[in-house]
Order: C-alpha cells, then structure tokens, then sequence
C-alpha cells in the first residue's frame, strides 16, 4: 500500500513538472506570432505533424532564411504552435489565424547551428502550450 502512494505521489510530480515545462516553453524569450501569408519560395527540408482525435497540425523548417510554416488544420478553438530551440535561444511560433490555413515566420539562426522543433497544440491568448499534445522533436540544421 505504502508503494502504492509513493507512485502515485512521484506521478503527480512528474505530470506537474512536465505541464511547467511545457508552459514555459511557450512562454520563452521569443514567442510570437505566425502572420505572414504569403509562401515563401524556399525548399522545406523537416515537416512534422500530429494526428488524433482529428487533430491536424504541421509544422514546417526551411534553412534557406530560416522560415518556419504552421498549418492549423483543425477547428477546434485552439492554435497550432511551433515549439523550437537553436541553442540557448527557444521559443514558440502560434498560428492564431483560424483553421484550415497556414501561416509563415521568418528567424534568423546562426548558420549549421542545430535547430530542435515540434508542433503542438495551445492558445495565443494565454501564450501556452497545451500538455501532451505535442509531436516528437525533429532536427536539422540552420
């Protein structure tokens, strides 16, 4: 019984220090706002995307000026969000534009730096990201 509780209690820390790291990601130095409607002519080399429950979300990163697109596929309420890090420098790109739409977002990276990103689900109006709704990291560089 008294392993029982000891799990239980490890597992609500573990579920609570995951929701924080996850808020924090969106929360970070560099959130913004997908905008941009207009198709950069550049060659997307990592797409990754989340499906479920009729979820729809993509995510997309092209090196050559390092531009980020976000497809929100899903009318749901929420926004689709790019979750990233180059480095020390991370962030959050929301697309907050209603479904069935992609927005894009220009950064600028160090060159061959190693950019990490996911999509997720969230919500512009609080900058969040929404715990466990966000796809496995990919990689590649800038």
């Amino acid at each position: 019984m008294r392993t029982s509780r000891i799990a239980t209690v490890l597992g609500g820390i573990a579920a609570a220090t995951l929701l924080t790291v996850t808020q924090a990601s969106a929360a970070g130095a560099e959130t913004e706002r997908a905008t941009e409607t207009t198709r950069p002519s550049v060659q997307w080399v990592k797409c990754i995307a989340t499906h479920g429950d009729n979820d729809e979300y993509q995510a997309c990163f092209a090196p050559e000026g390092d531009w980020f697109s976000v497809h929100d596929g899903v009318a749901d309420g929420s926004s689709a969000v790019v979750d990233w890090q180059v480095g020390n420098r991370y962030g959050a790109i929301f697309h907050a534009d209603g479904a069935s739409s992609t927005r894009f977002k220009n950064k600028n990276f160090p060159e061959s730096a190693t950019i990490k990103f996911r999509v997720c689900k969230g919500h512009w109006s609080t900058k969040k990201i929404t715990a466990g709704t966000c796809s496995s990291y990919v990689t590649n560089l800038t």
